[in-house]
């Protein structure tokens, strides 16, 4: 189901290493997986913004940060580009900008 490009991976690992203010950590659950692309949606986010994921192993991720309500959902291809374990619960640390 994860359609996203070798190259668009490697642009979102890329731009991962980016700054940011730290939103805070957060356990995150598989999302739809078959909305596409990158992002991560939360209820601490209140409008869609860009942001970056980052690993309790330290890899990072750019994401668009999403509205949502109830428990933090991230993207199969961020779980895929992260090497998360798809029926795990990860916790993440999110950074904005």
């Amino acid at each position: 189901m994860d359609r996203t490009s070798a190259a668009d991976k490697a642009a979102a690992l890329a731009a991962g290493d980016e700054g940011g203010a730290k939103l805070g950590s957060f356990v995150v659950s598989l999302g739809d997986p078959t909305e596409q692309g990158f992002w991560l949606r939360s209820s601490l986010v209140t409008a869609p913004a860009r942001g970056r994921v980052v690993t309790d192993e330290g890899a990072s991720i750019a994401v668009d940060l999403l509205p949502g309500s109830g428990a933090a959902q991230l993207s199969l291809p961020a779980f895929r580009a992260l090497g998360l374990p798809l029926t795990g619960l990860p916790e993440v640390t999110v950074y904005s900008g």
